[in-house]
């Protein structure tokens, strides 16, 4: 009886175990299909996200750079168009001509570049507009190594003190030996940023321009311009005219129209070089800025003013090539600064030769822009400047009187102190000026939405 007993328990144990070998087997198997097939679906997401590879930017046609060029004007120095140079020039740059030879061969900056398009209209002649493109930090060389939590924090950080410290704590638990570089460049450059202008034309009293021009900052890969930056930018419309009396004192001074197009269209030559990247005395230069100055070939701490009056911050000085002995010199980039031009003119010619930017624009194309890289400018004397009727923007103005205005300029000024300094809006003032029509195209659709 014990035996037969012995002899049940054994056969019993035996089937168990092989009921559990075959629920074994059924669940590697499945689980081998499992991953067979997850690893097909990887491979054919991965193709299709690959596409089929692009080509070369050196193996573009002339009617695929005209093509690219109208969307990005990184393209156009490649574009072999006469219209757009000085006349007698060469016309159209080569691939290799993109790119900074005056920096180490292994400089990773090499690439970087800008191209000044200077069109205000477009093919019709009509205001072609400027919608500005902010960098995107995952976007740069410089910040390969760092989190998409990062960048997230980097961009909230300006809307409060307790998002700012949330950054400077995450920089300091998760990226320690960077710490001090992080931080200023969200102090010195990042804590500027605001929402990219989108616009189609300027006013200033009652003056309206087409708008369009732009700066664009550049990088050349293997198979694209890559688009890094476009702001908003002013180029030459007017000269000035000084009256003097008999020992040479100024007793006035006024501006006349000097478009550089037609005989006037060697003012600006088709290539320079930034030679010399100066500072600005709102912002402190130290050891940190000039650790990166390094990085990037060079740059420096001197403040550049106007006939020693006016500051010029954060002034890139352009040099033209050899190849345009009859481009003016001394001309430079750099943040609006004179108070009667408002950043909302932006777009339009209406400097008196140097090249406009706005106070995130310049701060950042002073960073990110190597020493000597080069830096393109191209129109075509048809589309560089036009004068709008002020009939024609009828009905598109924010405001319709002082009250409304000055609502806007109280909330500014009371939710974004920093944004309200930044853009020189007062607590009261005209409400239709360029200051606060710039600052509602920023802003408006965030006031909007809590008036409502």
């Amino acid at each position: 009886m014990k035996k037969n007993r012995v002899i049940f328990y054994l056969r019993t144990f035996g089937l168990v175990l092989m009921l559990l070998a075959i629920a074994n087997c059924s669940i590697d198997k499945g689980a081998r299909e499992n991953n067979l097939a997850n690893k097909e679906q990887n491979e054919a997401a991965s193709k299709k996200q690959e596409g089929p590879k692009a080509r070369p930017v050196t193996q573009l046609s002339q009617d695929d750079i005209l093509r690219y060029s109208k969307t990005n004007s990184c393209y156009l120095p490649l574009l072999k168009d006469s219209s757009l140079y000085n006349p007698g020039s060469d016309v159209g740059f080569q691939w290799l001509e993109l790119f900074n030879d005056a920096l180490s061969e292994g400089s990773k900056y090499k690439n970087r570049y800008l191209v000044g398009d200077f069109m205000a209209l477009n093919e019709d002649l009509e205001s072609r507009g400027i919608e500005e493109k902010n960098p995107e930090m995952a976007e740069l060389i410089d910040f390969n190594k760092y989190d998409k939590k990062l960048f997230e924090l980097f961009d909230a950080a300006e809307s409060s003190i307790n998002d700012e410290e949330l950054l400077y704590a995450y920089i300091r638990n998760e990226y320690s030996a960077d710490t001090t570089e992080l931080i200023n460049f969200y102090e010195k450059v990042w804590r500027f940023k605001t929402p990219p202008y989108k616009r189609k034309f300027s006013r200033m009293k009652d003056k309206v321009y087409a708008n369009g021009q732009r700066v664009c900052l550049c990088e050349a890969r293997e198979d694209t311009l890559l688009l890094i930056a476009q702001y908003a930018t002013s180029s030459k419309r007017l000269t000035p005219s000084v009256l003097e009396d008999s020992a040479g004192n100024v007793i006035s001074t006024s501006y006349v129209q000097y478009l550089p197009i037609g005989e006037r269209r060697t003012y600006y030559a088709s290539q320079y070089r930034i030679t010399s990247k100066n500072w600005e005395s709102d912002r402190k230069y130290e050891k940190a800025d000039l650790i990166h100055d390094k990085k990037v070939g060079g740059g420096n701490h001197r403040v550049t003013y106007y006939k020693g009056r006016a500051q010029l911050p954060n002034f890139l000085l352009m040099e033209p090539t050899k190849s345009y002995p009859k481009a003016m010199r001394s001309n430079g980039i750099h943040e609006v600064a004179l108070r009667e031009l408002s950043r909302g003119m932006l777009g339009t010619a209406n400097s008196i030769g140097c090249i406009r930017l706005s106070d995130f624009g310049s701060k950042f194309t002073r960073w990110w822009v190597p020493q000597a890289a080069r830096f393109f400018v191209l129109y075509t004397n048809d589309r560089y400047h036009k004068e709008m009727s002020l009939e024609s923007i009828e009905g598109q103005l924010p405001f319709k009187n002082e009250k409304e205005g000055n609502l806007f300029r109280e909330w500014l000024n009371e939710n974004k102190p920093l944004k309200a300094k930044q853009l020189d809006i007062d607590i009261d003032g005209s409400y239709d000026n360029g200051f606060i029509l710039d600052a509602y195209n920023l802003y408006g659709k965030e006031y909007d939405n809590q008036i409502k």
